[in-house]
């Protein structure tokens, strides 16, 4: 199911939060589905817990959803003094969960902005040519001066050597870095 997500997205409508979420949110469900078994009563009550907190809980975050369903499994699983369950649901749900966070934060997308003087255009450009994730956002070339906007996903280290590289060339004036980590709920 999350490859499928993942292929399926582009990487302007990919949200890897959420495709963890999906995986986060499955094992919520057969843990809560194996608690209420064959009990209609406890099943209705479940599906009003469930649909409150569907409706009225405001999550910026995807995954706070899978967190709330989550939530619901450890308290209906300790309601039915089923601790096993829940205790073993929540140990591989927090282990699972460890390592996609994990994993999360070996690469950060970042926007350069490279402005200089108008011969070195081609040096700029090649150098984001070899630079593997790299998009040019924006290209504005003045009479004796260029601006250029792109933004790559390479890791800390990578990023550092390409600002390092962008300043030792003759002619540029200057290199930012725009809000590598902010995310915008």
């Amino acid at each position: 199911m999350m490859l499928c997500y993942r292929y399926c997205h582009d990487t302007l409508t990919y949200n890897r939060k959420f495709n963890v979420t999906l995986m986060m949110l499955a094992l919520a469900s057969e843990l809560l589905l194996t608690l209420i078994q064959n009990n209609p009563m406890f099943s209705l009550g479940a599906l009003g817990a469930l649909s409150i907190c569907r409706i009225r809980t405001n999550t910026r975050d995807p995954r706070d959803l899978g967190f709330v369903f989550w939530a619901l499994m450890i308290g209906i699983s300790a309601s039915l003094g089923a601790f096993t369950v829940g205790l073993v649901g929540t140990a591989v749900i927090g282990t699972v969960m460890m390592i996609f966070s994990k994993c999360e934060h070996r690469q950060k997308t970042a926007t350069i902005v490279v402005r200089g003087q108008k011969p070195q255009i081609p040096q700029v450009q090649e150098l984001f040519r070899t630079v593997e994730g790299s998009t040019i956002q924006s290209q504005n070339v003045f009479s004796n001066s260029f601006e250029m906007v792109y933004t790559i996903n390479v890791p800390r280290a990578e990023e550092e050597k390409i600002l390092l590289i962008l300043n030792s060339i003759d002619g540029i004036d200057g290199v930012n870095i725009l809000a590598p980590e902010t995310e915008v709920a």
